[in-house]
Parts: C-alpha cells; sequence; structure tokens
C-alpha cells in the first residue's frame, strides 16, 4: 500500500491540478478510465463542496490517496477553521448527491470537515 499527501491552496482555480494529479495516480494503478473519470469527478465536487460551505481561505486542503492493490481510499480535508453543516441538512446539495453516487463507499465527517471516499477497481 502507498500513502500520498498532497496539500493545495483552497482555490478554485487549482481544481484543474488536483483533477490531473489524482488522474496521474491512479492511473498508476492501472483502474480504467470511466472509473479515473469518476474519481476525477468525486474529489472535484469534494473541493466544490468545501470552497463553497467554508468560506476561509487561508489554510489548504489536504488530499491523502491511499492507494491498495484492488482500490483507492481518498480523503480530502479542509484544513481551515469553520464549520461544515451536517450531513441531513445536505441531501439536496449537488456535490453530495454526485459523491453518492459515483463513490463506492463514503463517509463524510463534518466535524473534523473531511470526506472519504473509496474507489474499487472493476
Amino acid at each position: 500500500m502507498d500513502n500520498i499527501v498532497l496539500k493545495i491552496p483552497k482555490k478554485s482555480e487549482y481544481m484543474s491540478t488536483v483533477r490531473l494529479t489524482s488522474s496521474a495516480i491512479v492511473n498508476m494503478s492501472s483502474f480504467n478510465v470511466d472509473e479515473i473519470q469518476d474519481i476525477k469527478v468525486i474529489i472535484s465536487e469534494i473541493c466544490t463542496f468545501f470552497i463553497k460551505n467554508i468560506e476561509k481561505y487561508t489554510e489548504s486542503l489536504e488530499i491523502t490517496y491511499e492507494i491498495h492493490k484492488d482500490k483507492v481510499i481518498v480523503e480530502v480535508t479542509d484544513l481551515n477553521e469553520g464549520q461544515l453543516p451536517a450531513i441531513n441538512e445536505l441531501q439536496n446539495d449537488m456535490s453530495i448527491m454526485i459523491i453518492e453516487s459515483l463513490a463506492d463507499n463514503y463517509t463524510f465527517d463534518s466535524e473534523n470537515k473531511k470526506i472519504i471516499f473509496e474507489k474499487i477497481k472493476k
């Protein structure tokens, strides 16, 4: 198992960097094109979710990739001050709906400002 940690400024202009980096990391693990695209979309939606729900931008987003033989587990944490709404208040949030539909498993940790998802190779 490999762990890769990426810290990136919490700015929308860095989302293409996050997507490209994510694509490169999971491509090395032999995910297929559709799975790679799903992972890029999920990470983009998580970052967008944090950008729109926690207004502070002084600290980074931290993205941790845990690469296994048959899956990847990705943890995205907002290191800024602030609070997230509870998950039950976000049922109609488009980002959350996209994450739910594309991730094989996911955890929303509003207290620690992190979202963890898992994508399994088909």
